[in-house]
């Protein structure tokens, strides 16, 4: 049966379009026009005056068990996963061909190197320790599934006690010869701007994450030259509490409600973990931000989720929000989390309300092309033309299972960062046996 929506605003992924109506058949798009596109027989649905947009994308998580799905309840209906072992990608790859969940993309494992960034969370899995392990790598990532190669680099410039092993330039150059030989893209981990300068020369086409520390105009400059996209995860900075003591996706009600009790109390429970003494300055990572769009540098939305304080799907609506106040228009972070990911990632068959594309669309009340947070007042979501049950996560078997492999993952890293450092280093503040992830904050925010 096809379905039509009218009576409603269409922004296209790029530009809030004159149409009213969209057609859905046979999990594409039919049609976008006028009311004249209902036809007898059609599932009728009036937009109320709302804005329909494309299928939201994540382009930075890690999978937990239901991941998916959770996403999908808010209007993510593509994640695209930046370091996750193989056998949790294939479950979530199978979980996102279904109507009701998010479709996944994944590296599968990052390449790092021995003992590097992000083993306390996911030892064992294979390192490289030369260029000459390059080319295996890529293939045993291909062998995979993997859809792009994610490489982590560290400048050894962050600071802190947690310094951790990098890969070398040369050997992230040679990842990008054998990606690139391959077909793939390559999205480089990097937390500062040195970091960001010193692999621009090895041809990689994404950076995941803005830098924590000041761009000068002209690196930003040689970054927009460079051609790369920088997917800026500004969400992270919601794994801390703000000046009441309260997490900043708890203090947004329409996703708190669709969070549901228990991640929302998970959520409320990092904000009492223990904190490093120093917490990273996100206003830096901000003006980046702010910096790398005034210069022409294609950015994307990407959560980083689940870092503390962060939901697979309620985040990008955090993070839309926060791209606003680094100076993007609300319609240039939609196009963030739409046409610009898709293009980017080679996802030509959605990302926008074209005829012909996959019909994964959002309804919501309200007009997100002037006012970010209406995002947030989500109606329904459709994936290739099938409307979803966007109740059906919380409570579930999912979402027991993703909590539980957070806790999993939090508890392993506790183990970790307590072998790593004295004892002397959590004093005694309150919270000190609640850490979590994040505290490998203390090296990097990411």
């Amino acid at each position: 049966m096809a379905t039509t929506i009218t009576n409603a605003r269409v922004f296209d992924g790029e530009h809030l379009t004159g149409h009213t109506a969209v057609r859905m058949a046979g999990g594409l798009i039919d049609a976008v026009g006028g009311p004249d596109l209902l036809q007898p027989g059609d599932e009728h649905v009036d937009g109320q005056g709302g804005t329909v947009l494309p299928g939201l994308i994540d382009a930075h998580v890690h999978l937990l068990p239901g991941a998916p799905r959770q996403a999908f309840t808010f209007g993510v209906t593509t994640v695209l996963d930046m370091f996750s072992k193989p056998e949790l990608v294939r479950v979530a790859t199978a979980q996102g061909a279904e109507p009701d969940a998010a479709e996944v993309r994944s590296s599968s494992i990052g390449a790092t190197a021995p003992g590097g960034h992000p083993t306390m969370m996911y030892a064992p899995f294979p390192y490289l320790r030369n260029p000459r392990e390059a080319e295996a790598f890529v293939a045993d990532r291909l062998a995979e599934g993997a859809s792009y190669v994610k490489v982590l680099y560290d400048d050894g410039t962050s600071g802190g006690p947690m310094a951790m092993p990098s890969l070398d330039v040369p050997t992230i150059a040679a990842l990008v010869t054998a990606a690139h030989d391959a077909g793939l893209l390559v999205v480089a981990h990097v937390s500062t701007a040195r970091a960001t300068m010193d692999l621009l020369p090895t041809g990689v086409d994404i950076l995941a994450h803005a830098p924590v520390d000041p761009l000068s105009v002209d690196e930003a400059q040689v970054i927009a030259e460079a051609g790369v996209a920088v997917i800026a995860t500004l969400a992270v900075a919601d794994g801390f509490p703000d000046a009441d003591g309260r997490m900043p996706l708890l203090r947004e009600p329409s996703l708190a409600r669709r969070l549901g009790p228990a991640w929302s109390e998970a959520v409320r429970r990092q904000g009492q973990r223990w904190m490093p003494p120093q917490l990273p300055d996100f206003a830096a990572a901000s003006d980046n931000v702010r910096l790398l769009h005034r210069v022409g540098v294609p950015l994307l939305v990407g959560t980083d989720a689940p870092n503390p304080g962060t939901a697979h799907g309620a985040s990008v609506h955090r993070e839309l929000r926060m791209l606003v106040a680094a100076g993007l228009a609300p319609a240039e972070a939609l196009t963030a989390a739409t046409a610009r990911t898709a293009d980017i990632f080679g996802l030509h068959d959605r990302g926008r309300v074209h005829p012909g594309l996959r019909a994964d669309l959002v309804l919501v009340r309200g007009r997100p092309d002037r006012d970010i947070t209406d995002t947030q007042r989500l109606v329904a979501v459709w994936k290739r033309s099938t409307r979803a049950d966007l109740d059906r996560y919380v409570g579930s078997v999912d979402e027991h299972d993703g909590l539980a492999a957070l806790r999993a993952q939090t508890d392993k890293v506790i183990a970790a960062v307590r072998q790593m450092l004295p004892p002397s280093a959590f004093g005694a503040a309150p919270g000190a046996a609640e850490m979590s992830t994040s505290d490998i904050v203390i090296r990097s925010p990411r």
